[in-house]
């Protein structure tokens, strides 16, 4: 097992953390407060794990906690929207068991606090927060990067903590993450960023219905332009593929409904966790008080210019009504 003797505390996610593992570029918090609300640990979870999982299970849901277990990287037990338990597989690598902490690990733990981990990346501008949603692949942490460079500030990666007020009057808030985007290669070559000196967090061959061959390589990427505080979030985009062209248009009726539920990282669990109705909720009153956008791209180019083009078009637009 993997050994630290030190513990360190950050602030992340809106909580504060303090846990074994250190995270490079998290934002550090005092630890002399005493501010708990999440701690992360090493620990051991095999027994638990054989006794509580099936052949070929993923996850395993109990009475207030999750285990899940990713294959030469570790098993996880996020318990009661306060603990985190890591317990790594030999030879383990630090950056993928961190990749999983703060991907799988977070958005369970917001779940259990009944908190919507939306699956995207978010940006700001001019205090507000915009949500870009999509399936794995589609390019909302490229597209992110480019408004970025575009003079958005960053708010998150991989996971959107959205949090409804009580009044429904009130727009969502979003909380940040952590400040730092994970591109591939590929991304980074399409927006001409080098990888020199960034940090490997992730490798893997790529899958048949991918376009690049080999091994694929993810980085973290930091961030300078950091929103470090709860923004109000003013619209969602949903990034999709086509056939050819891209496109903007509003997101309407059910259809919207459907876009929050396939977003929800970890929708998988939502079921078994006993969070249907509140899942259900949730979404419909963030459908009620957010503007939703599709926003469509080529399935086999790269067309982040004219993406942007239409979501700067579109926030100008939005401007000019609200004057």
């Amino acid at each position: 097992m993997l050994e630290h003797s030190n513990v360190y505390a950050y602030q992340a996610f809106g909580f504060h953390i303090t846990t074994d593992i250190p995270f490079p570029g998290a934002r550090p918090a005092d630890a002399r407060l005493g501010i708990v609300d999440v701690r992360v640990e090493w620990g051991e979870l095999t027994a638990l794990w054989e006794e509580v999982s099936g052949p070929g299970d993923a996850f395993a849901v109990l009475e207030d906690r999750v285990l899940f277990h990713i294959k030469q990287t570790a098993i996880y037990m996020v318990e009661a929207g306060k603990r985190v338990v890591v317990c790594p597989e030999e030879g383990a690598q630090l950056e993928r068991i961190r990749l999983f902490l703060d991907g799988y690990c977070m958005a369970v733990l917001l779940l259990q606090r009944h908190i919507l981990p939306l699956h995207g990346s978010a940006v700001a501008k001019n205090g507000l927060a915009y949500a870009l949603v999509g399936s794995s692949g589609a390019g909302k942490s490229t597209l992110a990067k480019a408004m970025l460079d575009q003079g958005f500030s960053f708010v998150s990666d991989d996971i959107i903590p959205v949090v409804l007020p009580g009044n429904e009057n009130e727009p969502a808030l979003i909380w940040p993450a952590l400040p730092e985007q994970k591109l591939w290669q590929e991304s980074l070559s399409d927006l001409g960023v080098s990888s020199e000196g960034l940090r490997t967090v992730y490798e893997r061959e790529a899958r048949p219905s991918e376009a690049t061959e080999g091994i694929r390589t993810k980085y973290a990427v930091p961030v300078e332009n950091f929103a470090g505080t709860p923004l109000p979030l003013a619209g969602i985009f949903e990034l999709v593929k086509r056939e050819d062209g891209t496109e903007l248009v509003p997101v309407v009726g059910t259809d919207r409904l459907r876009a929050l539920a396939l977003h929800t990282f970890h929708r998988s669990l939502i079921e078994p966790m006993g969070l249907l109705g509140w899942h259900f909720r949730t979404i419909t009153g963030l459908a009620d008080r957010t503007e939703m956008l599709r926003l469509g791209r080529p399935r086999d180019q790269y067309s982040v210019p004219a993406l942007i083009e239409l979501v700067l078009g579109s926030l100008a637009s939005e401007r000019e009504q609200a004057s």
